[in-house]
């Protein structure tokens, strides 16, 4: 419940305060600094993604039952399959009695979405206090030379988001592939 309150604070703090960002960031700047001297922002980004993809991977997997949620998953996909298919040949007699079924399936559905819910309650408390000290610090003078791009500024938007969120999210994916494999998270 306590963690449940404060990735509440956080991630309402984050849209609201510019001050509360900050902050966020600041804390953990005497971690992550020193990094900055010894290591290029681009490669401290991966190693960021890299922590990402392992602490949610073992979040995940101590806070989901990855079998009971592939039972409701299932339960649920044959649920609608059926309930689509009497509704096409408009058979009221299955429609009945899927209509019997629908509390149960939506208690399912709850439980499930519970259980990610869970997780990602865990995950926010660690990644907004990341992604703020990278915001912080992207807006330092750091640039780097890409290709097709050439020389290019940390924060500049691409798109609509700054290059280091496209290139945190890159590694994220692919490290976190990667390591939820390794973990097996999710098989």
């Amino acid at each position: 419940m306590l963690i449940t309150v404060i990735s509440v604070i956080i991630f309402v703090g984050v849209m609201i305060s510019k001050d509360f960002r900050v902050y966020l960031g600041d804390l953990l700047s005497p971690v992550l600094d020193p990094m900055l001297s010894l290591i290029p922002f681009h490669i401290v980004i991966i190693i960021l993604a890299v922590f990402t993809g392992l602490y949610t991977s073992i979040i995940q997997k101590m806070t989901i039952n990855y079998e009971r949620l592939k039972d409701i998953q299932k339960r649920v996909s044959t649920f609608q399959k059926e309930y689509l298919e009497a509704t096409r040949k408009n058979n009221k007699a299955k429609l009945k009695r899927l209509e019997e079924q629908r509390d149960e399936i939506q208690k399912l559905q709850s439980e499930m979405m519970n259980m990610q819910l869970s997780s990602m309650i865990y995950i926010i408390v660690v990644t907004i206090p990341i992604f703020m000290w990278l915001y912080k610090t992207a807006s330092l003078d750091f640039t780097i030379v890409i290709p097709f791009a050439g020389e290019i500024h940390t924060s500049k938007y691409y798109l609509i988001l700054p290059w280091w969120l496209w290139w945190y999210m890159l590694n994220s994916f692919a490290f976190g592939q990667a390591i939820r494999k390794a973990l097996k998270v999710g098989v």
